[in-house]
């Protein structure tokens, strides 16, 4: 939900999605930090920078595993939700800062992480903010949660967009490539991991997670037919009036 050099619409854009974006949005698997454990020797004593941290659904990762967590959100409703959910905890620290111009000092960052976010950010600018903030042997680490191309109900949800919402292709995070990834690491290796992730959802919390989305249309009385098609999907798919909403979660380490 980053990027300095878009206009203010872009960082503004999930101000009234807020709700829903928290109620909604799939948490990341908590298999994520055993997996940095392995890979990379994540430990408590790691600095994190949670760049886009929006409303902390990746935050709270770090923040459970003993981390000190810089939580970056230029969105000041869904940093004031973070703050909010996650004031219990005392090493939180939440910036109104951008992916590229963090404020933070630099080279003392030991990993860097971006959960949903970085399709939002000026690629040129953020790297050079990255390299600035982080240690010599700092990381940096990217995830998606991706809708899983091979279940059936997600293809008819995919084409769903595909045919009803113009603004889908030009914002959807689909549109960045594993060779984008490999260009923005440069001479930094990277190493893909996927992990199966899913959310059960009856029709009013399947409405919510569909209207979390930012190119999703947001009057209803002027999209009916978009609610009645939506209603219409759900109800080929659901079982005892719940649908499965599969995720593959996919992290790239650098």
């Amino acid at each position: 939900m980053i990027q300095s050099n878009m206009n203010k619409n872009s960082i503004e854009r999930f101000t009234d999605r807020v709700v829903d974006y928290e109620k909604f949005r799939p948490n990341y698997p908590k298999e994520i930090i055993r997996i940095l454990q392995e890979r990379i020797g994540l430990n408590k004593k790691w600095l994190i920078a949670d760049i886009g941290s929006g409303t902390g659904l990746s935050t709270q990762l770090f923040l459970e595993n003993g981390n000190d967590v810089f939580a970056v959100e230029p969105n000041r409703q869904m940093r004031e939700s973070l703050v909010h959910h996650f004031k219990t905890y005392r090493n939180l620290i939440a910036l109104n800062a951008t992916a590229e111009d963090t404020s933070i000092e630099s080279d003392c960052v030991d990993l860097i992480f971006a959960g949903q976010s970085f399709h939002w950010f000026d690629r040129t600018a953020c790297y050079k903010e990255f390299k600035r903030i982080l240690t010599k042997n700092g990381h940096i680490v990217l995830v998606w949660n991706q809708r899983d191309p091979e279940d059936a109900f997600q293809k008819e949800y995919e084409q769903f967009l595909l045919n009803h919402i113009p603004s889908y292709q030009s914002v959807s995070q689909r549109n960045i490539t594993e060779d984008d990834l490999r260009s923005f690491f440069a001479d930094r290796p990277m190493t893909k991991v996927c992990l199966p992730n899913q959310q059960v959802f009856d029709l009013k919390s399947f409405l919510g997670r569909v209207k979390s989305s930012s190119y999703f249309p947001k009057e209803r009385v002027e999209n009916k037919n978009l609610y009645d098609d939506l209603r219409s999907l759900f109800d080929k798919y659901s079982i005892s009036q719940r649908v499965v909403f599969r995720y593959i979660t996919e992290i790239y380490i650098s």
